[in-house]
């Protein structure tokens, strides 16, 4: 594969990647460092690890994502608090106008209670009706899997996830109860990324060994709610083709992504068997970034 018209790309716009790393049938096929490679914070391309530790869960028999969030949790008496389920978190369809977390975070409030604050905002809309970009709704899936297994999101993670792709002493951010936020806070490298969008591609299966549910992959990597009406001043055609568990869908049919501030993607292609990554410190243009695999990567899949 040839990067060099890419990196010509990169350099012409002052687009701020660092990492990036090409896999196809299951290989490395290409990848340039723009700047030394380490672990980054992700963003929230961790909330499709949050994503996964569910369907993980859900097979081992802790929590099934159809259940009501109020099997685990004391919710509100007002309206549709009843009916919010752990699959409408998941989709981010949890029918509040805003997200709390952001909310507080903007006012300078604090993140000590983050279920509190979750709990806190309105339901508006039917849960599952209304796309709502919601870091507390991640938050409290995190929340969710430590209360289940009785043990941290990052430490659930490990046996599962982690040390089957060969990845050690991994770190997550949690808050002052010990509860990973889920929503971010998550540390990887560009390779290690990609390697975990090829464990997405192979739909949870490593070295003949079963990681992720297979049917909870394949139904996290569709669209599960419309993002049509997603109108955030950066938002273009991979903004509005839906939503599926803690996963972009992307305007190229049947792909999807993980997708973090600044630049951190991880762009799945499951009919080029492709997985492209990018870790980047990009303050302005990030889907500048994402388009970069559009321009000058998908045509020479």
């Amino acid at each position: 594969m040839n990067l060099e018209p890419l990196i010509h790309a990169v350099a012409e716009q002052d687009l701020h990647v660092l990492n990036l790393v090409v896999r196809q049938n299951g290989n490395i096929t290409a990848e340039h460092d723009f700047a030394e490679e380490k672990r980054v914070l992700l963003w929230s391309a961790s909330k499709t690890f949050t994503s996964m530790a569910i369907g993980i869960a859900e097979g081992e028999g802790y929590l099934k994502i159809e259940d009501k969030l109020s099997k685990y949790f004391h919710t509100p008496s007002q309206a549709f608090w009843d009916q919010i389920t752990i699959c409408d978190l998941l989709s981010m369809g949890t029918g509040q106008e805003k997200d709390p977390l952001s909310e507080a975070l903007n006012s300078g409030k604090s993140l000590d209670n983050i279920e509190e604050l979750f709990f806190e905002e309105p339901i508006i809309y039917q849960p599952g009706t209304h796309f709502l970009y919601s870091n507390a709704a991640t938050y409290m899936l995190s929340k969710l899997i430590s209360i289940q297994t009785k043990t941290s999101l990052n430490e659930y993670l490990r046996p599962h996830v982690y040390e089957p792709l060969g990845m050690e002493n991994v770190q997550w951010e949690k808050d002052v109860t010990g509860i990973n936020f889920g929503c971010s806070g998550l540390y990887l490298s560009a390779h290690e990324l990609a390697l975990f969008g090829q464990l997405l591609l192979n739909e949870g299966e490593w070295n003949n060994q079963r990681l992720i549910p297979q049917k909870y992959i394949q139904a996290a990597t569709r669209q599960q709610i419309s993002t049509a009406d997603f109108d955030k001043f950066f938002a273009t055609a991979d903004h509005k083709s839906g939503y599926g568990y803690q996963l972009w869908m992307n305007s190229c049919a049947g792909s999807y992504r993980l997708d973090g501030l600044y630049g951190q993607f991880a762009v799945i292609i499951p009919e080029k068997k492709a997985v492209i990554t990018y870790i980047s410190d990009e303050p302005k243009n990030m889907t500048g970034i994402l388009e970069l695999t559009w321009k000058y990567i998908i045509e020479q899949l």
